[in-house]
C-alpha cells in the first residue's frame, strides 16, 4: 500500500497477491484505486475486495491509467487471461478451484494432500452436481455411500468436515451466491477408543522394536520420545543429530508426494533426547555422509510412509495390538510428558504447535488412570499443606 504523489490528485496503490480462479500459484496485482477513496483504511478495504474478485474469476474493470500489471515472482504469467477462466459449476470442478485457493492462502502440502483425499469421496458420489445449489442434501448421498461401502464414522465425518469447509469458501469466492446450509455429522456411541499407548504399553513396544533389529527400535524411540510428524521424520538428515548435545533439530518435513518443506508451522526447532534414544541413533549418524536421510528405505533414499507403516504395524502386531500409524507414538509422547509433570507451554514446544489451543484440544489424553492420578495430585497437595492454627474463640456468634 502507497500513497502516490506522481497525479495531480494524490492516489492510493495496492499490490495484491491472489490466485486467480484456476490457477496454481499465485501471482501479484498492482492497481490503483478510484479517485473517490481518499485514506489508507478505505483503500485497505477496497483492495480486500480486489482479491476476492480476483480469486472468483472477475477483476474490475479499470481505466488505462490504473490499469492493473501482473509481476511475476519467479514463475511464468498465466498463459490466458483471468477473464477467460472457466467458471467452476460442479464440486468436481469447484474441488480444484478449492484446492488451489487453500495452496495459495498458505496450507501445507501436506494438509492439501488430506483435503484432497477425503474429498475424493464427495467428487466420486455426488462431483457433477452443481456447486452452487450443493448441501445437505449431496452431503447425505455421502454419509450413506460411505457407510455402505465400511468407512468409519471418524472418516465419514472428517470428509464432511472438508465437503462443509469448501463450501463455504467457494460462498467467499463467490463461485455460490448463498452461503451453505449446516452439513451435519454422524452422531454415533461408539466405545471410547484411546488416541495414545500408556507408558506400559510402549515399553512393551520397545521391547520388542529392539529385538527386531536397530531400525525398528529407532523408529519407536524416535517417534514416542520427541513427538515428531512423519513427514518430519521422514526429513530427517544425518546432521540433524548432536550426538554430544543429545539434541535432534527438525529442520524440513516431507509431504505425501514428496515435496521437501519447512515444518508445518513454518518454524524449525531444536529438540532435547533421551540417552537411550541417543544410543540407538548412534549407527545411524557415526562414519555417514552429513546430507544423507537419517533413515532410509530399502531402495535407497528416504523411507517412505508406506516403509514406516510396515515396520510399526510389525510391531504392533508382536505386542497384540491393533495397527495404528505412527501418529500414535505423537500423542503417546504429549501424554506422557503431561502425565509426569511437563507443563503446556512445553509439551507446545516439543509438539510444535503455534497455539496453545491446538495441543490442549488434540493432545491430552485419558490412557485410563487420569481420575486417579487427579485424586493422588490433590492428596499430595491437601498433606503438604502448611498447619494453619485456629481459634475457636473468635468466632462469630451465632443466634441459638
Amino acid at each position: 500500500m502507497r500513497q502516490r504523489t506522481d497525479t495531480k490528485e494524490p492516489g492510493w496503490q495496492v499490490d495484491i497477491k491472489a490466485m486467480p480462479l484456476g490457477g496454481l500459484k499465485a501471482q501479484r496485482y498492482r492497481y490503483t484505486a478510484p479517485r473517490s477513496i481518499t485514506s489508507k483504511s478505505a483503500a485497505l478495504r477496497w483492495g480486500e475486495q480486489v482479491r476476492r474478485e480476483i480469486e472468483a474469476g472477475r477483476p474490475p474493470p479499470q481505466a488505462k491509467a490504473g490499469k492493473a500489471r501482473a509481476v511475476e515472482e519467479k514463475v511464468e504469467p498465466v498463459a490466458q487471461p483471468v477473464q477467460s477462466a472457466k467458471r467452476p459449476n460442479t464440486i468436481r470442478e469447484a474441488v480444484k478451484v478449492y484446492l488451489a485457493d487453500c495452496a495459495g492462502r498458505g496450507n501445507a502440502a501436506s494438509t492439501i494432500e488430506a483435503k484432497r483425499l477425503k474429498l475424493e469421496h464427495v467428487v466420486a458420489i455426488v462431483g457433477d452436481a452443481s456447486v452452487a445449489e450443493a448441501g445437505e442434501a449431496e452431503a447425505s448421498q455421502v454419509r450413506a455411500a460411505m457407510r455402505a461401502r465400511g468407512y468409519a464414522t471418524t472418516t465419514i465425518n472428517q470428509a464432511m468436515d472438508d465437503f462443509a469447509m469448501m463450501l463455504r469458501r467457494c460462498h467467499v469466492l463467490r463461485l455460490r451466491s448463498a452461503p451453505p446450509e449446516e452439513i451435519e455429522k454422524i452422531r454415533d456411541r461408539q466405545a471410547a477408543v484411546s488416541k495414545a499407548y500408556d507408558d506400559g504399553t510402549f515399553e512393551a513396544l520397545v521391547s520388542v522394536a529392539t529385538e527386531l533389529g536397530p531400525e525398528y527400535a529407532a523408529l519407536l524411540l524416535v517417534c514416542g520420545e520427541t513427538a515428531l510428524r512423519v513427514g518430519e521424520f521422514i526429513g530427517l538428515e544425518v546432521r540433524d543429530v548432536d550426538l554430544e548435545r543429545r539434541t535432534l533439530r527438525v529442520e524440513r518435513s516431507v509431504s505425501p508426494t514428496g515435496e521437501v518443506t519447512p515444518p508445518k508451522n513454518g518454524k524449525p526447532r531444536t529438540l532435547s533426547m533421551t540417552e537411550r534414544l541417543t544410543a540407538a541413533l548412534v549407527p545411524f549418524v557415526d562414519g555417514r555422509p552429513k546430507d544423507a536421510p537419517l533413515f532410509e528405505g530399502r531402495s535407497g533414499g528416504r523411507i517412505s510412509r508406506p516403509g514406516i507403516r510396515h515396520r510399526l504395524a510389525r510391531v504392533q502386531a508382536m505386542v497384540g495390538l491393533q495397527t495404528k500409524g505412527a501418529h500414535v507414538l505423537r500423542h503417546s509422547a504429549a501424554t506422557s510428558a503431561l502425565a509426569g509433570g511437563a507443563d503446556l507451554v512445553s509439551v507446545q514446544k516439543l509438539l510444535g504447535h503455534q497455539h496453545l489451543a491446538t495441543t490442549v484440544a488434540a493432545y491430552l489424553h485419558d490412557t485410563g488412570d487420569a481420575q486417579e492420578r487427579a485424586v493422588v495430585a490433590l492428596e499430595k497437595a491437601r498433606a503438604s499443606a502448611p498447619k494453619v492454627v485456629t481459634d475457636p474463640s473468635r468466632a462469630p456468634r451465632t443466634r441459638s
